[in-house]
Protein backbone atom coordinates (compact mmCIF):
# COMPACT_ATOMS: atom_id res chain seq x y z
CA UNK A 1 0.00 0.00 0.00
CA UNK A 2 3.03 2.54 0.80
CA UNK A 3 4.32 1.39 -2.51
CA UNK A 4 1.30 2.61 -4.34
CA UNK A 5 0.93 5.52 -2.27
CA UNK A 6 4.56 6.87 -3.38
CA UNK A 7 4.07 6.23 -6.76
CA UNK A 8 1.13 8.30 -6.77
CA UNK A 9 2.88 11.18 -5.33
CA UNK A 10 5.17 10.87 -8.63
CA UNK A 11 2.09 11.83 -10.40
CA UNK A 12 0.96 15.30 -11.70
CA UNK A 13 -1.54 16.81 -14.17
CA UNK A 14 -0.15 19.17 -16.08
CA UNK A 15 -0.90 21.77 -19.04
CA UNK A 16 1.94 22.37 -21.93
CA UNK A 17 2.22 25.61 -20.35
CA UNK A 18 2.62 24.27 -17.02
CA UNK A 19 4.57 21.64 -17.63
CA UNK A 20 7.05 24.06 -20.16
CA UNK A 21 7.17 26.08 -16.85
CA UNK A 22 8.16 23.21 -14.13
CA UNK A 23 10.86 22.03 -16.80
CA UNK A 24 12.67 25.47 -17.49
CA UNK A 25 12.41 25.70 -13.39
CA UNK A 26 14.48 22.66 -13.56
CA UNK A 27 16.53 23.44 -16.30
CA UNK A 28 17.57 26.90 -13.99
CA UNK A 29 18.38 24.79 -10.92
CA UNK A 30 21.09 23.46 -13.03
CA UNK A 31 22.72 26.22 -13.06
CA UNK A 32 23.44 27.54 -9.78
CA UNK A 33 26.13 29.95 -10.43
CA UNK A 34 23.74 31.58 -12.78
CA UNK A 35 26.19 32.01 -15.85
CA UNK A 36 23.74 30.95 -17.99
CA UNK A 37 20.14 32.18 -17.27
CA UNK A 38 20.98 35.23 -16.22
CA UNK A 39 19.94 38.77 -16.71
CA UNK A 40 22.00 38.56 -20.73
CA UNK A 41 19.46 35.93 -21.77
CA UNK A 42 16.43 37.07 -19.87
CA UNK A 43 16.55 40.16 -21.78
CA UNK A 44 17.10 37.94 -24.93
CA UNK A 45 13.81 35.88 -24.05
CA UNK A 46 12.29 39.27 -23.66
CA UNK A 47 13.22 39.97 -26.86
CA UNK A 48 11.70 36.87 -28.64
CA UNK A 49 8.51 37.68 -26.94
CA UNK A 50 8.28 41.30 -28.15
CA UNK A 51 8.52 39.63 -31.46
CA UNK A 52 5.62 36.90 -30.72
CA UNK A 53 3.60 39.97 -29.09
CA UNK A 54 3.81 42.08 -32.35
CA UNK A 55 3.44 39.00 -34.61
CA UNK A 56 0.24 38.03 -32.54
CA UNK A 57 -1.09 41.76 -32.97
CA UNK A 58 -0.79 41.86 -36.66
CA UNK A 59 -2.41 38.15 -37.20
CA UNK A 60 -5.19 39.57 -35.23
CA UNK A 61 -6.09 42.57 -36.96
CA UNK A 62 -6.15 40.13 -39.91
CA UNK A 63 -8.48 37.62 -38.36
CA UNK A 64 -10.88 40.73 -37.54
CA UNK A 65 -10.52 42.40 -40.81
CA UNK A 66 -10.91 38.66 -42.87
CA UNK A 67 -14.00 37.78 -40.66
CA UNK A 68 -15.40 41.46 -41.22
CA UNK A 69 -15.14 41.30 -45.36
CA UNK A 70 -16.64 37.77 -44.95
CA UNK A 71 -19.56 38.77 -42.94
CA UNK A 72 -19.86 41.79 -45.77
CA UNK A 73 -19.51 38.91 -48.65
CA UNK A 74 -22.43 36.91 -46.97
CA UNK A 75 -24.65 39.10 -45.66
CA UNK A 76 -23.89 42.62 -47.43
CA UNK A 77 -26.93 42.13 -49.96
CA UNK A 78 -27.03 46.08 -51.12
CA UNK A 79 -23.46 46.59 -50.51
CA UNK A 80 -21.75 47.40 -54.62
CA UNK A 81 -18.39 47.66 -55.39
CA UNK A 82 -17.34 51.59 -55.73
CA UNK A 83 -17.85 53.01 -58.80
CA UNK A 84 -19.68 50.08 -60.40
CA UNK A 85 -23.20 48.28 -60.15
CA UNK A 86 -21.44 45.10 -59.21
CA UNK A 87 -22.37 44.10 -56.19
CA UNK A 88 -20.20 42.52 -53.75
CA UNK A 89 -22.08 39.20 -53.75
CA UNK A 90 -21.56 39.14 -57.53
CA UNK A 91 -17.92 38.35 -57.70
CA UNK A 92 -17.06 35.13 -58.51
CA UNK A 93 -15.95 32.60 -55.28
CA UNK A 94 -15.24 35.51 -53.02
CA UNK A 95 -17.14 34.04 -50.23
CA UNK A 96 -14.85 30.69 -50.58
CA UNK A 97 -12.40 32.46 -50.32
CA UNK A 98 -12.31 34.65 -47.99
CA UNK A 99 -13.65 31.96 -45.56
CA UNK A 100 -10.74 29.87 -46.59
CA UNK A 101 -8.40 32.99 -46.13
CA UNK A 102 -10.18 33.85 -42.75
CA UNK A 103 -10.32 30.41 -41.24
CA UNK A 104 -6.17 29.94 -41.92
CA UNK A 105 -5.91 33.36 -40.55
CA UNK A 106 -7.62 31.99 -37.27
CA UNK A 107 -5.00 28.94 -37.49
CA UNK A 108 -1.68 31.30 -37.70
CA UNK A 109 -2.81 33.55 -35.08
CA UNK A 110 -3.94 30.57 -32.40
CA UNK A 111 -0.60 29.35 -33.25
CA UNK A 112 0.78 32.93 -32.35
CA UNK A 113 -1.31 32.95 -29.21
CA UNK A 114 0.47 29.83 -27.83
CA UNK A 115 4.03 30.67 -28.79
CA UNK A 116 3.56 34.11 -26.90
CA UNK A 117 1.91 32.51 -24.31
CA UNK A 118 5.40 29.87 -24.09
CA UNK A 119 7.62 32.95 -24.14
CA UNK A 120 5.76 34.69 -21.43
CA UNK A 121 6.06 31.60 -19.24
CA UNK A 122 9.78 31.31 -19.84
CA UNK A 123 10.32 35.14 -18.91
CA UNK A 124 8.40 35.09 -15.83
CA UNK A 125 10.38 32.07 -14.22
CA UNK A 126 13.53 34.59 -14.70
CA UNK A 127 11.19 37.21 -12.02
CA UNK A 128 10.27 34.47 -10.10
CA UNK A 129 13.27 33.50 -9.15
CA UNK A 130 14.71 36.83 -8.46
CA UNK A 131 11.25 37.37 -6.26
CA UNK A 132 11.50 34.76 -4.41
CA UNK A 133 14.81 36.01 -3.32
CA UNK A 134 12.96 38.68 -1.67
CA UNK A 135 9.77 37.33 -0.92
CA UNK A 136 7.71 39.53 -3.23
CA UNK A 137 5.72 39.28 -5.82
CA UNK A 138 6.87 38.43 -9.23
CA UNK A 139 4.02 39.54 -11.00
CA UNK A 140 4.94 43.48 -10.01
CA UNK A 141 8.29 42.25 -11.83
CA UNK A 142 7.18 40.62 -15.01
CA UNK A 143 4.78 43.52 -15.43
CA UNK A 144 7.91 46.00 -15.94
CA UNK A 145 8.82 43.69 -19.03
CA UNK A 146 6.01 42.09 -20.59
CA UNK A 147 2.82 43.07 -21.95
CA UNK A 148 0.84 41.30 -19.52
CA UNK A 149 -3.52 41.37 -19.12
CA UNK A 150 -2.93 42.66 -15.12
CA UNK A 151 -6.90 43.49 -15.20
CA UNK A 152 -6.61 39.91 -14.32
CA UNK A 153 -4.90 40.28 -11.38
CA UNK A 154 -7.12 43.10 -10.62
CA UNK A 155 -9.80 41.38 -10.32
CA UNK A 156 -9.09 38.13 -8.39
CA UNK A 157 -9.94 37.53 -4.95
CA UNK A 158 -6.61 36.94 -3.96
CA UNK A 159 -3.95 39.54 -5.40
CA UNK A 160 -0.95 38.20 -4.61
CA UNK A 161 -1.03 34.12 -5.74
CA UNK A 162 2.60 33.54 -4.69
CA UNK A 163 2.23 34.68 -1.02
CA UNK A 164 0.42 36.60 1.60
CA UNK A 165 -2.14 39.61 0.49
CA UNK A 166 -1.86 42.97 2.49
CA UNK A 167 -5.33 43.45 2.09
CA UNK A 168 -8.32 40.42 2.33
CA UNK A 169 -11.03 41.02 -0.15
CA UNK A 170 -14.53 40.95 0.69
CA UNK A 171 -17.65 39.44 0.15
CA UNK A 172 -19.11 42.15 -1.98
CA UNK A 173 -15.46 42.74 -3.88
CA UNK A 174 -15.01 38.95 -5.04
CA UNK A 175 -18.90 38.62 -5.59
CA UNK A 176 -18.71 41.72 -8.67
CA UNK A 177 -15.44 41.18 -9.67
CA UNK A 178 -15.93 37.27 -10.02
CA UNK A 179 -19.24 38.18 -11.83
CA UNK A 180 -17.23 40.74 -14.04
CA UNK A 181 -14.64 38.48 -15.03
CA UNK A 182 -16.91 35.78 -16.02
CA UNK A 183 -18.74 38.48 -17.97
CA UNK A 184 -15.87 39.11 -19.71
CA UNK A 185 -15.06 35.65 -20.49
CA UNK A 186 -18.27 34.63 -21.99
CA UNK A 187 -17.89 38.06 -24.33
CA UNK A 188 -14.83 35.91 -25.33
CA UNK A 189 -16.28 33.26 -26.30
CA UNK A 190 -19.26 34.64 -27.75
CA UNK A 191 -16.25 36.01 -29.92
CA UNK A 192 -15.12 32.65 -30.96
CA UNK A 193 -18.45 31.35 -31.33
CA UNK A 194 -19.45 34.06 -33.75
CA UNK A 195 -16.20 33.45 -35.79
CA UNK A 196 -17.36 29.44 -36.03
CA UNK A 197 -20.64 30.36 -36.88
CA UNK A 198 -19.61 32.34 -40.03
CA UNK A 199 -17.08 29.88 -41.19
CA UNK A 200 -19.85 27.48 -40.70
CA UNK A 201 -22.22 29.40 -42.65
CA UNK A 202 -19.91 29.93 -45.42
CA UNK A 203 -19.31 26.64 -45.97
CA UNK A 204 -23.03 25.98 -45.92
CA UNK A 205 -23.45 28.52 -48.51
CA UNK A 206 -20.68 27.72 -50.89
CA UNK A 207 -21.67 24.15 -50.67
CA UNK A 208 -22.27 21.67 -53.17
CA UNK A 209 -21.72 17.83 -54.08
CA UNK A 210 -18.87 18.03 -55.65
CA UNK A 211 -14.99 16.45 -54.84
CA UNK A 212 -13.60 20.55 -54.57
CA UNK A 213 -16.96 21.58 -52.33
CA UNK A 214 -16.33 18.76 -49.81
CA UNK A 215 -12.18 19.45 -49.94
CA UNK A 216 -13.01 22.99 -48.97
CA UNK A 217 -15.14 22.32 -46.13
CA UNK A 218 -13.40 19.39 -45.11
CA UNK A 219 -10.11 22.02 -45.08
CA UNK A 220 -11.80 24.81 -43.53
CA UNK A 221 -13.53 22.35 -40.28
CA UNK A 222 -10.00 21.41 -39.84
CA UNK A 223 -8.09 24.49 -39.42
CA UNK A 224 -10.81 26.08 -37.22
CA UNK A 225 -11.09 22.94 -35.01
CA UNK A 226 -7.34 22.54 -34.98
CA UNK A 227 -7.14 26.57 -33.90
CA UNK A 228 -9.89 26.13 -31.29
CA UNK A 229 -7.80 22.62 -29.78
CA UNK A 230 -4.34 24.30 -30.11
CA UNK A 231 -5.21 26.41 -26.89
CA UNK A 232 -8.11 24.08 -24.85
CA UNK A 233 -4.71 23.24 -23.12
CA UNK A 234 -6.14 20.23 -21.36
CA UNK A 235 -4.28 18.82 -18.66
CA UNK A 236 -2.66 15.14 -18.60
CA UNK A 237 -0.70 12.76 -16.11
CA UNK A 238 2.68 13.18 -16.33
CA UNK A 239 5.07 11.35 -13.85
CA UNK A 240 7.27 13.05 -11.76
CA UNK A 241 11.15 12.64 -11.93
CA UNK A 242 13.77 13.75 -9.29
CA UNK A 243 15.08 16.98 -9.29
CA UNK A 244 18.32 17.56 -11.44
CA UNK A 245 21.59 17.63 -9.96
CA UNK A 246 24.55 18.96 -10.79
CA UNK A 247 27.15 17.71 -13.26
CA UNK A 248 30.47 16.81 -12.12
Amino acid sequence: MSALKNDLKLKLKLSPNVRLRMTFEREMLLDEDESIFNDVLHKKYLEMYDRGIAKQEALLKAALLSDGLLALLLFGKNVTIPGTSIGIQDIPAAAEVMTLFASLNFLVLSLAFMNAQAYQAICEQFTIRLAAKRGIDPDFLSAAHMSTEFYLKLFRKKMNIFGEDFFDAGVGYSAFYSSLSFLLGMVMLSVLALHISLMAYGIWMSFSLNWISVLFAVSVSLMNCAAVLVNISPSFNFTIKPSPTIPQ
